[in-house]
């Protein structure tokens, strides 16, 4: 009882205005209304096109799909951490996806405690005996290095600090090159890759850490692994912010399909200390992705892309210090709150994450640490 009072005090102490989110719990999962998320970041409500739905307003736009995983946020590719739902004729969306990809999206000023951007870890897939995916025109190894070389070249031309895991065709276990890049601080890591199929396969995508109780990939179904904690979570709005500047580059210069923003638990971003994704620049062995691969010029396009995301990451977060911090951030499988709609228009209203459904017990404990980093923040 004592607990719950001082828990009661701590709430009515640190967090705004009550939420004005309608929540609805579908599979013991929390959802809110594109409705909601409309008013929360001062857009117009849904408007049908078609099958699909738009959300405009403020300089952004949100598309996609009742029942989908796709959605479009300001014309770049999201893959949704769950499917949206339908309920009483209205598209509802997770409110893990509201916190961890389109509040970080939208608002990436509002990152908690993102640090500027000093340093670039460079990191070029594979290598040595580990040749990655093989095309008519090269392998994956050769291909990766070659980019990271570019793009180390223009990141010091533009006052970056530069450190690569590799700089010849050597091989560097996935472990030892997160530990390099640990060991950095005011530093993002970028992992250089290209991917690979059996049915040849076209297009662009980034990934970056699957948040914690989210699946792996593009599966649907959670494992156990699924809610193991890691490094990388710590960076979760950081990577997803990340992932949009550089990915969005890519796809405006390099010119394939937008295969979208991703998540996976892969070993070189999940143990990861500081915002790290990792890119995929095309197929090898699809066309026409591996003749363009094969092209000094489409490399060189790549490294400016990285260059352009880097930058534009470096400006979207710079001057949150200049806001208020959030008064709390609660673990992302704390289903005890989720985004507040202010009562009042606010510069900088302060979204609280939220997850899936846990158990009491790891609640209240989850509930506790945040509140007390919360306290000791203030």
């Amino acid at each position: 009882m004592r607990f719950a009072l001082i828990i009661s005090i701590l709430l009515a102490w640190v967090l705004p205005a009550p939420a004005a989110w309608t929540v609805v719990m579908r599979d013991n999962r929390r959802y809110v209304s594109i409705e909601d998320v409309a008013t929360f970041y001062k857009m117009n409500r849904p408007v049908s096109e078609g099958p699909k739905f738009r959300l405009a307003g403020s300089g952004n736009s949100i598309v996609g799909t009742p029942n989908g995983r796709d959605v479009l946020i300001n014309g770049v590719k999201y893959v949704l951490c769950f499917p949206m739902v339908t309920q009483n004729g209205k598209t509802l969306i997770s409110a893990m996806d509201v916190v961890k990809i389109i509040e970080p999206i939208l608002r990436p000023q509002k990152i908690k405690n993102a640090t500027a951007v000093r340093t670039v870890i460079l990191d070029a897939g594979h290598g040595g005996h580990d040749s990655g995916a093989r095309g008519p025109l090269g392998a994956e190894k050769d291909a990766a290095l070659d980019v990271v070389l570019r793009a180390k070249k223009l990141l010091q031309e533009n006052g970056y600090i530069v450190r690569c895991t590799r700089l010849t065709d050597t091989f560097i276990p996935l472990e030892k090159r997160a530990e390099f890049a640990n060991k950095h601080t005011n530093a993002i890591m970028i992992s250089v890759h290209f991917n690979k199929s059996n049915t040849g396969g076209t297009g662009l995508e980034t990934y970056c850490l699957a948040p914690r109780g989210v699946p792996s990939m593009d599966e649907e179904n959670l494992r156990y692994s699924d809610f193991v904690q890691y490094p990388g979570h710590a960076r979760d709005p950081e990577n997803v912010a990340l992932a949009t500047t550089v990915h969005a580059a890519l796809v405006r210069n390099l010119g394939l399909t937008d295969r979208g923003i991703k998540r996976a638990r892969f070993l070189v971003i999940k143990n990861l200390k500081l915002p790290g994704i990792l890119v995929e620049g095309g197929f090898m062995s699809g066309a026409p992705d591996y003749q363009m691969i094969a092209t000094p010029a489409y490399r060189q396009k790549m490294a400016q892309s990285i260059l352009d995301g880097v930058n534009r990451y470096k400006q979207a977060v710079t001057g949150q210090m200049l806001y208020q911090k959030p008064s709390a951030v609660v673990s992302a499988t704390d289903p005890t709150s989720i985004p507040n709609l202010d009562s009042k228009p606010s510069p900088t209203p302060s979204p609280n994450p939220v997850g899936s459904k846990t158990d009491d017990k790891t609640t209240v404990a989850q509930a506790k640490e945040a509140l007390e980093n919360a306290v000791k923040g203030n």
